[in-house]
């Protein structure tokens, strides 16, 4: 029998079947487009975060706040400036053309500089989403705090291990400028900088695979890292807790390097430091009141 000749009742249930039928499939269409939108946007995220104006923007508003502290505020009497040991290397470098006070400014352009030549060279569009940028700001939050909870709660190393005797006569907020510029400046010579180089050496020259290559870059730098900063006490004897947070730390920045762009990786660096530097201020509130 044909469907039209199908009596009122059958038609009818027939129709209500079919409807039901169609109903969950429309659901799970709409499902999944939702379920790809959000999928997309995080991807897009994740590329647009790693390109280098999106990191320019990002880093724009440490860059220039460092550099009028810098100017302002980490200057001692006698002149003498104040900052991370991978800022004063490449101050010594320009200093070599005897610039004067412009050649302190010199950095900071360096750094804007190799983003805009980085975007060019890849002819990447000239566009900024400011949800990125907002986000980018909060994952670099979320990813400093592992490495601060490591080093208060876990090994406990104290700030000065980071910058030393000048650092601790800094007022906080020389503090908290200082540990931009680290953040800045650190991540510029040890991630951009030498895992960059060593990236090529061993996949474009020795022809290495991704993997092997990353993995000896990334575990370099962090040597190299953990040489470049203080690891002794008072005494002169080596701290077996600082070796290990110093490596530790080392990896840790160049993974995220490595995985999220160098604009995380210094939004990581500079905020766990800005912390790490609070807490001590919290931890020995008077210390922080006389310098």
């Amino acid at each position: 029998m044909s469907a039209d000749r199908l009596p009122e009742k059958g038609r009818t249930r027939m129709a209500t079947s079919t409807r039901k039928k169609i109903k969950p499939a429309r659901a799970h269409a709409t499902s999944a487009k939702a379920a790809q939108g959000g999928s997309s946007f995080f991807g897009s995220y994740l590329t647009q975060s790693r390109a280098p104006l999106t990191i320019l923007v990002f880093l724009l508003p440490l860059l220039i706040s460092y550099e009028i502290l810098l100017a302002l505020a980490l200057r001692s009497a006698d002149g003498v400036v104040v900052t991370n040991e991978a800022h004063r290397w490449i101050l010594s470098l320009f200093g070599a053309f005897e610039l004067g006070a412009v050649g302190l400014w010199l950095p900071g352009v360096l750094v804007v500089a190799i983003l805009l030549i980085w975007h060019s060279v890849e002819r990447r569009p000239w566009k900024v989403e400011g949800a990125v940028v907002g986000l980018m700001w909060s994952e670099s939050i979320v990813l400093a705090l592992p490495l601060l909870v490591f080093s208060q709660a876990a090994l406990r190393i104290p700030q000065s291990a980071v910058a030393g005797v000048e650092f601790d006569s800094l007022s906080l907020g020389g503090k908290i400028a200082v540990s931009v510029g680290a953040g800045i400046y650190e991540e510029l010579l040890f991630r951009l900088g030498l895992i960059g180089v060593l990236l090529m050496v061993f996949e474009d020259a020795l022809k290495t695979s991704r993997a092997v290559g990353t993995s000896i870059a990334i575990g370099l730098s962090a040597l190299a890292f953990m040489g470049y900063h203080s690891l002794r006490d008072a005494s002169g004897s080596v701290l077996p807790s600082r070796v290990v947070f110093f490596l530790g730390a080392g990896v840790y920045f160049g993974v995220l390097y490595v995985a999220r762009g160098f604009g995380i990786a210094v939004g990581a660096h500079a905020f766990y430091d800005m912390g790490s530097a609070i807490f001590a201020a919290v931890a020995s509130p008077s210390a922080s009141a006389d310098s």
